[in-house]
């Protein structure tokens, strides 16, 4: 009996920690699809409004608290292509040239806008002919156990289209 237990315990042990540390890793996923959820949500309904990406922000800190906010790398609020990625950054995360991007502030513990280069008033948001505005969140996610790996990149986005405003209020 001692023989079996010395044998199959290291494989339970082994099960429990990936249950655990997948668990731990899945957590952290999806309190990131929520809170950029969120924020491409605040971000499109407010089109031409001069606080739409500070907006955003603020719903992405509002809605991840399951996330540990010191760990993010990046917040960027940026206009889609028709394929859902930045401009001029191809089908990577890795350039904008027309976004606002944030760092999170551990002693306000809010995010704050580091480079602005999409200006609220040049949006279309003409019904037909809408742009999409665009949320991307990536934060490093620490290991709880180690045994599997130490840290991971986790990255999401979500695009929708700006919600379109009547040509009497001045859609471009």
């Amino acid at each position: 009996m001692a023989v079996e237990a010395a044998l199959v315990t290291p494989f339970i042990l082994l099960v429990l920690f990936g249950i655990l540390e997948f668990g731990m890793l899945f957590k952290d996923w999806l309190g990131l699809v929520s809170s950029v959820r969120g924020g491409v949500r605040m971000a499109s309904a407010e089109p031409r409004t001069l606080t739409f990406a500070q907006d955003a922000a603020n719903q992405v800190a509002n809605g991840s608290t399951a996330l540990d906010m010191t760990s993010v790398q990046k917040l960027w609020v940026y206009k889609a292509d028709a394929q859902g990625y930045p401009l001029g950054g191809g089908s990577a995360f890795t350039s904008c040239s027309t976004c606002v991007t944030f760092r999170w502030d551990t002693g306000t513990h809010k995010f704050v806008p580091v480079t602005n280069t999409w200006a609220p008033m040049s949006q279309d948001a003409c019904a037909g002919e809408t742009d999409s505005v665009g949320v991307y969140l990536e934060v490093r996610h620490q290991a709880f156990t180690g045994l599997f790996f130490q840290t991971l990149t986790l990255g999401e986005h979500s695009v929708m289209a700006l919600e379109p405003m009547p040509v009497s209020s001045g859609c471009r």
